[in-house]
């Protein structure tokens, strides 16, 4: 007890709680404590004596020395448990208190016997600079808490993330030295295709930087040979001197006064409104009786296509300057800026000057009193159009002859009876001028976005394409059927887009060339599709759903060539019947026509073709006789197909039908995908029943627009009749007009179509029911009779195509014309007769039609020429007629001179050699005899090569491998014979292309790196050359025939580095 009374007492002193009052009279018991009391009582005095060194002012060093020596502690008290910090600070001594902290690291939070801290204590005392100075202290001592303690975080999460950038490093190189030790030849060999890639292809995907604006044959059309675009005159100085040589002098009459200059607005109209009475005609005459309508007020004006194209894709502005010439000449106004004529013209034509900055001008004519705005172009190419205008104004007036001949000439057949009508040619072709009638009191409208010209119509023309329902237009080669079918686009596209919205227009062609022109015609709409007849075919199995039960591959199409030569032939049918009449009468009786799809097999029975009058006799000509004998051999036929698992276009547009009529039954959202609203078909002679059929599914029974002239039925197993639409509008329940007609040749002049009329009048005397009979045409221009050259060399030929007639078309027989391609020095420009189907030509040369005939047809066609047939001539040599269809479509290519060239004698050809250079009571004879060394030069002119090569190139694209190669041989030759040696250098790199695309096709030997790394070499430099030549639809083409040769990365890279690209780039220039 002792013990513990003493520790508490001493522990009692030293934390500075008064002892003093304890007296030894409370401590009980006698002991030692109270002696111990004392001595303790005694040091706590000596203790807080101590503390008198900071209540008396005693400095800090004194302070320090005190505590060093140890006669003050940091846990010393003083009276009331006061530590020496709170002592400092209730003496207000700053420096003591700083130094107890901070040297001494003394707790400013350590409690006295009355439980306050220092800070307390001094505010107790009011010191305030002790009081400050703590404040201070604690508030950079909790900050810097706060700073280290974040900072210490911080450098933990610093650490840790270290350490995980670390781990995650070493993991990477582990993985990575497992992945290649894994795939250490893959990486090496990836590391390889991107090197071999680098070296192969990196130029090519550079090379679309330079590439030019065009991207096909078309595009390259359009940049060099149209005016539209801004063709150099230069280009096209041979075509001048021969259109009109007036123009020379003109030029030099010009020749000092320079160019007209460009003047402000603000001056034209402070011009004088008089006529320039110093403009002079060329036979020196004052051209001041030209002005006597300088007063002139007109109500309405008529404009072409090409003017309305120019307003509707140009920029914006012309409309309004173009509007305001307009209503300047319309009230009257007359200038030299608003009225000049152009020097140089053999007609009287206008210029306007449109506005002062670009230079264009309005080039326009006075028609009958009426206004005919012909084009606007710029100031540089109005000499060239001028040329082109008065071409197409002298065209229709072609040959003119003294009136005093009119009547002799008419008696003799030469010239119509009838006055031919007027009507103005376009200027780039022989087809009417397409115009617009523009009324001045709604002239304003051409400036809003919404401006739709109004179509002008002849009353024919309105006659046919205001017809209701199905139409169908018949006319012969030449008179403006297409034309027809742009009219009716154009005019339904006015008068019912706007009312229907899901307005639909397809016009569908076998020539690419024929869509691409009546496209360019009519103008691009989101609404209309433009295709050919193989591609509608393809598009409507891949939109219609469901997946087709047969594959009909390519590779395995019966054509006629191949039903000849690997059937026909082989079989024990082929002396009877040829393989043509085999044939055509598959296609057209026993497998195409309604019939035949009426039934369950879609096979025309045998009674049904063998009893005449089931089919009819005018319908099918075949003799009785034999029609068990061909039925038979169609029965072979079709075990053949089968057997070899082949197909023919009957079967395949067949199953077509089916799964459209399947479609507009249980999916009708997916048959709306391919029905149209209106359809339009070219041609449609070349069709048989049922491809006709499938157009009025696509059309509906009335939506139907057909254009075809059945003399030219010269496609291999189509026999056409007016008949056979109307067949097909019954069992659609379609009700068909009267077939309209067009008389008017704009293409050859009278000489050819007398010639033609001739083979056409035996074909309708002979076979009447092989085509309808229409009027006779009636050509705008006059003309020269085809010559007649007999006996003629090759050699001599050969002669005359490299001089005279250089650029002449030759027309054989198609099985015949590489034969004569060989013969003739490789001449590029032979065709076959259906080969040129649908072209013309400005001199044709007819070849050995008659000697090449078969020899069966040659004594029965000298009886028919001879006027020597018999009443039953069309039942025993129905094939007759075909070749007098040939005859007459190879006739009217020809747009001037057409020669027939027979090389040997023979029973046909010399038959009809007499019969045409005959000269008959009530006519004039078709032909004359010439002789070779007389024959008056027809030579092509240099843009007639440039654009005959065009033509080829641009057909090209559209056809198989073999027949782009035999077109571009054509259209290199062409370019070879003028000076742009561009258009020949781009024409080489697609012939080249079209050789390599040919030796990729299969069958290949099996594929080794080393052939396979030889033709990617290749491909990768005619792409690059392509790309360098802007044919970047071949690029594609390359690119799809050379995959199979190409590694995954290859393939890869380039579909994303430069075909993609390539894709954009030619879907761009489509829109």
């Amino acid at each position: 007890v002792n013990e513990s009374s003493t520790s508490f007492l001493s522990k009692v002193a030293t934390a500075g709680i008064d002892i003093q009052q304890i007296t030894k009279d409370k401590i009980y018991g006698k002991s030692s404590l109270g002696e111990l009391l004392s001595n303790l009582q005694q040091k706590q005095l000596d203790d807080w004596s101590r503390f008198d060194i900071v209540k008396k002012g005693g400095s800090l060093a004194e302070i320090q020395q005190v505590m060093k020596d140890g006669d003050l502690t940091a846990d010393s008290r003083d009276r009331g448990g006061l530590l020496l910090t709170h002592l400092s600070a209730a003496y207000d001594r700053v420096d003591v208190l700083e130094w107890l902290v901070v040297s001494k690291r003394m707790d400013l939070n350590a409690l006295d016997a009355q439980h306050r801290t220092a800070l307390d204590v001094a505010k107790a005392s009011k010191a305030s600079l002790t009081t400050k100075w703590i404040v201070e202290w604690k508030a950079k001592t909790i900050i810097g808490s706060f700073l280290r303690r974040n900072y210490y975080h911080a450098m933990h999460r610093r650490k840790l993330q270290q350490s995980i950038v670390a781990a995650t490093l070493i993991q990477s190189v582990i993985r990575a030295y497992a992945t290649r030790k894994i795939f250490a030849n893959v990486l090496v060999r990836r590391l390889e295709e991107s090197q071999h890639f680098a070296s192969v292809w990196g130029r090519v995907t550079a090379s679309l930087n330079n590439v030019s604006t065009s991207t096909c044959w078309s595009g390259i059309r359009e940049d060099l040979m149209d005016i539209k675009v801004g063709l150099d005159d230069e280009m096209l100085d041979d075509t001048d001197q021969r259109l009109s040589i007036a123009m020379e002098d003109a030029v030099q009459e010009d020749s000092g006064e320079g160019h007209d200059e460009i003047v402000p607005d603000e001056i034209f109209d402070l011009e004088e409104l008089v006529p320039d009475d110093n403009i002079v005609a060329e036979d020196g005459v004052f051209k001041s009786e030209m002005y006597n309508h300088s007063s002139t007020q007109w109500l309405s004006f008529q404009m072409s296509s090409h003017v309305v194209k120019f307003l509707q894709q140009g920029d914006k502005k012309y409309r309004s300057f173009f509007v305001r010439r307009m209503r300047q000449l319309a009230s009257g106004e007359r200038s030299r800026i608003l009225q000049k004529p152009l020097k140089g013209s053999k007609t009287l034509i206008y210029e306007t000057y449109l506005e002062q900055k670009s230079g264009h001008r309005i080039l326009w004519t006075e028609e009958r009193g009426r206004l005919v705005i012909w084009y606007i172009a710029k100031h540089k190419q109005v000499s060239r159009l001028m040329q082109l205008i008065d071409d197409s104004k002298s065209r229709s007036a072609r040959q003119q002859i003294p009136d005093s001949l009119v009547n002799e000439l008419q008696n003799e057949g030469l010239l119509s009876q009838n006055k031919p009508k007027e009507v103005l040619l376009d200027i780039f072709g022989n087809v009417p001028l397409k115009i617009y009638d523009v009324n001045f009191n709604t002239i304003s409208e051409i400036t809003k976005e919404s401006w739709t010209p109004q179509l002008h119509l002849t009353d024919e023309e309105r006659d046919i394409v205001e017809a209701e329902g199905t139409v169908l237009v018949l006319g012969r080669s030449g008179t403006g059927k297409t034309v027809t079918i742009t009219q009716r686009l154009e005019f339904d596209r006015q008068s019912r887009a706007a009312q229907d919205p899901s307005f639909t227009q397809l016009f569908v062609a076998r020539s690419v060339r024929l869509c691409r022109y009546v496209e360019g015609a009519v103008g691009e709409d989101n609404r209309a599709s433009f295709v050919t007849y193989a591609r509608l075919l393809s598009d409507i199995e891949s939109t219609l759903p469901g997946k087709t039960a047969r594959n009909f591959n390519p590779s395995q199409r019966i054509d006629f060539g191949r039903f000849k030569r690997d059937f026909h032939n082989n079989s024990s049918f082929d002396e009877r019947v040829s393989a043509l009449i085999s044939w055509t009468v598959i296609r057209t009786f026993l497998k195409g026509s309604i019939e035949a799809f009426q039934s369950p097999d879609g096979i025309l029975p045998r009674d049904a073709f063998v009893k005449v009058e089931r089919l009819g006799k005018n319908r099918c000509r075949i003799p009785v006789e034999l029609r068990d004998h061909i039925y038979d051999e169609f029965l072979h036929y079709q075990k053949y197909l089968e057997d070899q698992q082949l197909w023919d276009d009957c079967d395949r547009v067949r199953h077509l039908l089916l799964r459209m009529k399947n479609a507009k039954e249980d999916d009708p959202d997916a048959f709306g995908q391919v029905q149209r609203s209106k359809v339009y078909v070219d041609e449609v002679q070349d069709y048989t029943q049922l491809e006709i059929l499938l157009f009025f599914y696509l059309s509906g029974p009335s939506g139907l627009f057909l254009a075809g002239d059945p003399a030219q039925s010269v496609v291999e197993g189509t026999e056409f009749r007016f008949e056979e639409v109307r067949g097909v509008g019954h069992f659609v329940g379609s009700v068909m007009q009267k077939p309209k007609t067009v008389n008017v040749n704009f293409r050859s002049h009278s000489g050819i179509l007398n010639c033609a009329g001739g083979v056409l009048d035996l074909m309708f005397t002979h076979f009447p029911s092989s085509a309808k009979q229409l009027k006779k045409d009636e050509g705008l221009f006059q003309g020269s009779r085809p010559g007649v050259l007999m006996g003629a060399s090759v050699d001599q030929l050969n002669i005359l195509l490299g001089d005279k007639l250089k650029g002449a078309v030759i027309l054989t027989h198609d099985e015949s014309a590489r034969h004569w391609r060989r013969l003739l020095n490789d001449y590029k420009l032979v065709y076959g007769v259906r080969e040129a189907k649908g072209l013309e030509f400005k001199t044709v040369i007819i070849l050995d039609f008659f000697r090449e005939m078969p020899s069966s047809l040659q004594k029965p066609w000298r009886e028919l020429v001879l006027g020597r047939a018999t009443e039953d001539f069309e039942r025993s040599y129905p094939l007759v007629a075909t070749f007098l269809k040939l005859l007459y479509t190879g006739a009217t290519r020809c747009i001037e001179k057409l020669f027939f060239v027979e090389t040997k004698s023979s029973t046909a050809g010399d038959a009809t050699m007499r019969w045409l250079t005959k000269k008959d009571s009530d006519r004039a004879s078709y032909a004359t005899r010439n002789n070779i060394n007389d024959v008056e030069g027809m030579s092509m002119t240099s843009d007639e090569f440039i654009s005959e090569g065009i033509n080829n190139a641009e057909l090209a694209q559209a056809m198989d491998l073999g027949q782009a190669q035999l077109l571009l041989e054509r259209s290199i030759w062409c370019f070879e014979q003028t000076d742009v040696i561009e258009l020949a250098a781009k024409a080489r790199i697609h012939y080249s292309s079209i050789l390599f695309r040919q030796e990729l096709e299969p069958p290949h030997d099996e594929k080794n790196a080393k052939e396979s790394a030889v033709y990617e070499m290749r491909g990768a430099q005619l792409i690059e050359s392509l790309t360098k030549e802007g044919l970047l639809f071949e690029v594609l083409n390359i690119f799809s025939s050379a995959t199979p040769f190409l590694s995954e990365y290859a393939k890869e890279e380039l579909e994303k580095r430069f075909i993609r690209k390539v894709m954009l780039a030619v879907a761009v220039r489509e829109d």
